[in-house]
């Protein structure tokens, strides 16, 4: 008997090439000029059923991805939690033997033409960490992020390296009274963080913004 395997490149690692190269979000100033970066290394192009997904993200490790959680599995959150098309990803942020534990749902929505749109993508995103839990909701337009007690609103840059700018985003950054700091979406992927941060609010950031780095359409992902 012959087993299959699922393979398949991340969708949003190839939408978008400039020249002969994959487009990488370029950070706005104000986010450059007051963050820490945080950059990813061992992170494979491949994903899949019985591909490792985990990662390097600075000093954490991203771990334990399985992409097999669906609305009948319980995934139990979200402003869809109840229906049948939710399909969904738990992963873990690992550093000093600590994991903060999070997981994403999403549904299928209208694709926009010629592809994937971040313009139509429904997810929440939730980790809990000692910083209190972080959780992200993206609803077509309407998108945010919460950390704690304090509220951000979670805004897509366009901008690329290069200067280009991009119908499809980049990546997405955190905005309060002043950037809590923003995450790249292209592969493979960077975090920026307000620098101060302290250690509880600065890994449960990060392990939020791990959902949108993870995150696939769903008619992209293994069934």
């Amino acid at each position: 008997m012959r087993t299959l395997v699922f393979m398949a490149l991340p969708l949003l690692s190839s939408g978008a090439v400039i020249g002969c190269r994959t487009a990488r979000m370029a950070a706005p100033p104000d986010i450059a000029n007051a963050s820490e970066v945080l950059t990813v290394s061992d992170r494979s192009a491949w994903h899949g059923s019985f591909i490792n997904e985990g990662f390097t993200l600075g000093n954490y490790k991203v771990v334990d991805v399985d992409r097999r959680l669906t609305s009948t599995t319980g995934i139990g959150f979200g402003p869809w939690a109840k229906e049948k098309t939710t399909a969904g990803f738990s992963y873990a942020l690992a550093a000093g033997g600590k994991k903060l534990l999070g997981k994403c749902s999403s549904v299928a929505s209208s694709q926009a033409v010629g592809g994937f749109s971040w313009g139509h993508v429904k997810i929440a995103c939730t980790c809990d960490g000692e910083a209190g839990k972080g959780e992200l909701v993206i609803i077509d337009g309407a998108r945010s992020m919460k950390v704690g007690d304090q509220e951000y609103r979670l805004e897509p840059i366009n901008a690329a390296e290069g200067g280009a700018t991009l119908s499809n985003p980049t990546g997405f950054r955190a905005d309060g009274d002043v950037p809590l700091g923003a995450v790249e979406v292209m592969h493979p992927g960077q975090v920026w963080l307000k620098k101060g941060l302290d250690d509880a609010t600065r890994a449960t950031t990060t392990c939020t913004f791990v959902g949108l780095m993870l995150y696939r359409p769903p008619s992209d992902v293994p069934h």
